[in-house]
């Protein structure tokens, strides 16, 4: 029979019996760690409920500043009246201008004028320097992505442009310019 003892013992190595205080010791240790984590947990809820009371009396405060405020009255929408322009003719810009852009009503004209001005024709039989843009399909794939509609607004803004300068122009779009990404892929 084993009759160690690993509890507590005076200086010569007697056993020590404890009293009922000393033995709970140990756990009144764990129970006011708890009590403190305890009042830790309210003070930190306390401090949240006192912040969220702090941001309501706030927003009550500003909601209360906004109805002492006289409201604007709305702008009343623009009527924009119809594009009278003659097909093929230059818009009458004496007019006043609208407030914002509103596509319908400011190249209603335009493409009319543009076609009636040759802008989008080339004629091989002109005297005028040629300028030539071609336009490369846009991948094998045929997956189009936004660089695609840059290219194309790009490359159709300086044929205008040409045009408009003198140039006897043609944009060819869709065309293979030298099909590598073609032939590497297939």
């Amino acid at each position: 029979m084993d009759y160690s003892y690993d509890g507590p013992r005076d200086a010569i190595g007697r056993i020590v019996i404890l009293d009922g205080l000393e033995r709970g010791a140990p756990k009144m240790k764990k129970q006011t760690k708890g009590e403190a984590k305890t009042v830790a947990y309210a003070a930190k809820m306390a401090a949240k409920a006192a912040k969220e009371a702090e941001a309501a009396a706030k927003e009550v405060k500003a909601e209360a500043k906004k109805e002492k405020e006289p409201k604007k009255p709305k702008k009343a929408e623009e009527v924009l009246e119809d594009d009278t322009t003659v097909a093929g003719a230059k818009k009458d810009m004496g007019k006043p201008m609208a407030s914002s852009y509103s596509p319908k009503h400011v190249e209603a004209a335009w493409d009319l004028w543009w076609e009636a001005q040759g802008y989008y024709r080339a004629d091989e039989n002109s005297t005028k320097p040629r300028y030539v843009i071609m336009l490369p399909p846009p991948n094998v794939t045929g997956t189009l992505h936004i660089g695609h509609a840059l290219t194309s607004s790009v490359q159709d803004t300086i044929a205008r442009w040409r045009r408009m300068s003198g140039y006897n122009v043609l944009w060819l779009p869709g065309t293979d310019h030298a099909g590598i990404a073609t032939q590497v892929v297939v």
